[in-house]
Protein backbone atom coordinates (compact mmCIF):
# COMPACT_ATOMS: atom_id res chain seq x y z
CA UNK A 1 0.00 0.00 0.00
CA UNK A 2 1.31 3.43 -0.85
CA UNK A 3 1.83 6.34 1.52
CA UNK A 4 -1.21 8.11 0.13
CA UNK A 5 -3.46 5.25 1.16
CA UNK A 6 -2.04 5.08 4.69
CA UNK A 7 -2.38 8.82 5.33
CA UNK A 8 -5.85 9.21 3.84
CA UNK A 9 -7.56 9.94 7.17
CA UNK A 10 -4.65 11.62 8.97
CA UNK A 11 -5.76 15.10 7.95
CA UNK A 12 -6.88 17.63 10.56
CA UNK A 13 -9.66 18.75 8.20
CA UNK A 14 -13.02 16.97 8.50
CA UNK A 15 -13.82 15.95 4.94
CA UNK A 16 -17.21 16.11 3.25
CA UNK A 17 -17.52 12.34 3.05
CA UNK A 18 -16.61 11.94 6.75
CA UNK A 19 -19.26 14.52 7.71
CA UNK A 20 -21.93 12.74 5.66
CA UNK A 21 -20.95 9.33 7.07
CA UNK A 22 -21.08 10.57 10.68
CA UNK A 23 -24.38 12.38 10.14
CA UNK A 24 -25.92 9.24 8.65
CA UNK A 25 -24.69 6.99 11.49
CA UNK A 26 -25.70 9.32 14.32
CA UNK A 27 -29.02 10.42 12.82
CA UNK A 28 -28.20 14.05 13.59
CA UNK A 29 -29.97 16.55 11.37
CA UNK A 30 -32.50 14.15 9.91
CA UNK A 31 -35.68 15.87 11.10
CA UNK A 32 -37.06 18.66 8.93
CA UNK A 33 -39.62 21.02 10.44
CA UNK A 34 -40.42 24.68 10.30
CA UNK A 35 -40.04 26.69 13.49
CA UNK A 36 -43.16 28.39 14.77
CA UNK A 37 -43.34 32.13 15.39
CA UNK A 38 -43.35 31.57 19.15
CA UNK A 39 -39.97 29.80 19.06
CA UNK A 40 -38.11 32.77 17.54
CA UNK A 41 -37.48 35.69 19.88
CA UNK A 42 -38.13 39.29 18.93
CA UNK A 43 -35.19 41.45 17.85
CA UNK A 44 -35.29 43.74 20.90
CA UNK A 45 -35.82 41.00 23.53
CA UNK A 46 -33.33 39.71 26.08
CA UNK A 47 -32.05 36.18 25.37
CA UNK A 48 -32.36 35.13 29.02
CA UNK A 49 -35.71 36.55 30.12
CA UNK A 50 -37.33 37.14 26.68
CA UNK A 51 -38.58 40.49 27.98
CA UNK A 52 -38.28 43.61 25.79
CA UNK A 53 -35.11 45.63 26.44
CA UNK A 54 -35.47 49.02 28.06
Amino acid sequence: MTRHGKNATASAVYSYSERRKDAKESGYGTLHQRLGADSVKEFDCCSITLQPCR
